[in-house]
């Protein structure tokens, strides 16, 4: 229950600070130099604490599949989202790299520990 409240404020603080970056500065699309580095330390937080969440030794089997499908469930959702934002970009003719880059990074991590664990065990 602890994991589910943690990570339910996790996504109430990511849903406030997309509803601030939707609403800062709608006509123009600059935000100040402050505002710019409360945005970079409240995301370098939330990346930091998601990535804690669900993380320790597992106490049984039980817990170990329900952590491996809640990862595999990210993979698929992260792999869709970025797909999803390439195909977008691709047909506005504004291809941000980053997406690309994010996406092959995440392809590239899952073949590596792929072939990692098979060769370790």
């Amino acid at each position: 229950m602890k994991k589910i409240i943690y990570s339910l404020i996790l996504l109430i603080l990511i849903a406030l600070l997309t509803g601030f970056l939707i609403q800062a500065h709608p006509n123009s699309g600059a935000m100040s130099t402050p505002q710019m580095i409360s945005v970079s330390v409240l995301l370098g937080i939330y990346v930091v604490a998601i990535s804690l969440v669900g993380e320790g030794k597992a106490i049984d089997e039980r817990e170990a599949l329900h952590r491996y499908f809640s990862n595999r469930s990210a993979l698929i959702a992260g792999t869709i989202v970025l797909s999803l934002g390439v195909l977008y970009q691709l047909f506005t003719h504004h291809l941000d790299y980053w997406l690309l880059a994010g996406l092959i990074a995440i392809n590239l991590v899952k073949i590596v520990a792929l072939i990692y664990s098979e060769h370790r065990y």
